[in-house]
């Protein structure tokens, strides 16, 4: 798919979004005008509440709600307008697929997305994600599709927002180094002492941006950045070993390249995702967004090395790119479950990852498989996961 295409994607703007009740999908509504863009879809996992007053403010085709459980709720909520209830996962691919759509945003999790965005890449949809498990996932397949397709993924993370803009078709083999920025979250360099009894509702409080739970502790882990090394490998297709984290307590600077002849190109803006989410459902053009604090680019911004030896997130998450194959699907699957553990209270913070370095390190890696084969590797890691946390 070349830029014109894309452009004359962007002629009808209909939408689909996967993981509307989330923050990610909450903070694209926002941004959305109704005169611009059709909502084709809301999808969600069970957070009905939500997703019945996001219908009613806009009016989709169709929805899709994970849990069999909550569906069955939702159809019995009576609406002035009709629209389609989705009753599987195969009819929310078809769905993402068809003419009644064609973009589609994924920002809920691997296992309940994937089918969907394979499905939006082979039918000449434009596919944007803000999943990082789908990429811990599926990643490798998944650039196979995109390139097969000739249909680019637009990444929807800060970070990867900002290396996708940076290098803009410049030729990868230039690309010496890659610096990913992180905040350090709100216990960056406190002692292992000190970090044995911090409360849920302190690690809850990012210092700098405003995202999901579950995101927010991996934040405060440093798991998401760790995470984010492997993301960016497997989307520009750089060696991890070449993709290094570097400290920004203002979140101002997203990612840094620096290329082979000695130059670098820095990717900053204020720390909103809403930023980042609209380039996204709006590339190759740019939309103006009225956002509520600009950037200030007199302030000082300091950028400080990270010691990786120092921090578990990062030698758990090289041990799982050494060995390969299945491990970072199993990897994701466990940090996945043992934030749950710690959100509910279940086990201190300092478990979350020493219980996923135990299930990696445990892990005996399948290096080649199919979607339902890694799909039964990573909830059969969810079980285990769970015994460990118990």
């Amino acid at each position: 798919m070349n830029i014109n295409q894309l452009k004359e994607i962007m002629v009808n703007n209909k939408i689909s979004i996967l993981g509307s009740t989330g923050e990610i999908g909450k903070q694209t509504l926002e941004l959305l005008n109704n005169k611009k863009y059709r909502i084709s879809l809301l999808a969600c996992d069970k957070n009905i509440k939500v997703l019945k007053s996001q219908v009613i403010k806009f009016n989709p085709d169709a929805v899709y709600i994970n849990s069999e459980i909550c569906r069955d709720k939702f159809k019995k909520i009576k609406f002035k307008k009709k629209f389609i209830i989705l009753e599987d996962s195969k009819d929310l691919a078809n769905f993402c697929s068809s003419k009644k759509n064609n973009i589609v945003l994924a920002c809920t999790s691997g296992i309940n997305s994937i089918n969907s965005v394979i499905a939006g890449l082979k039918n000449g949809k434009k596919v944007c994600i803000a999943s990082k498990e789908i990429f811990m996932l599926f990643g490798k397949e998944l650039m196979k599709i995109s390139k097969k397709y000739q249909n680019p993924i637009i990444p929807v993370d800060s970070e990867h927002s900002g290396i996708f803009q940076s290098l803009n078709n410049k030729d990868i083999k230039n690309v010496k180094k890659i610096y990913i920025t992180a905040s350090g979250g709100p216990f960056y360099g406190m002692s292992r002492d000190q970090l044995k009894k911090v409360s849920v509702k302190k690690a809850l409080k990012h210092p700098t941006w405003k995202m999901g739970k579950k995101i927010t502790i991996d934040s405060a882990t440093l798991m998401n950045k760790a995470i984010e090394i492997v993301e960016a490998s497997i989307i520009f297709g750089i060696p991890s070993k070449d993709i290094q984290p570097v400290l920004d307590r203002s979140s101002k600077i997203h990612s840094i390249i620096e290329f082979d002849d000695g130059n670098y190109i820095f990717s900053a803006s204020s720390n909103s995702m809403k930023i980042p989410i609209n380039f996204a459902i709006n590339f190759p053009n740019r939309n103006k967004i009225n956002i509520n604090k600009n950037m200030d680019i007199y302030k000082k911004i300091k950028i400080e090395k990270i010691n990786e030896k120092n921090h578990k997130a990062f030698r758990i998450c090289r041990l799982a790119i050494r060995k390969g194959g299945s491990t970072l699907a199993v990897l994701n699957a466990a940090n996945n479950v043992a934030v749950n553990a710690y959100l509910e209270q279940k086990i201190s913070f300092l478990d979350i990852l020493n219980i996923v370095e135990k299930v990696v390190i445990k892990h005996k890696p399948k290096k080649k498989y199919t979607l339902s084969q890694i799909i039964k590797i990573y909830k059969e890691t969810e079980e285990l996961t769970l015994n460990l946390c118990n």
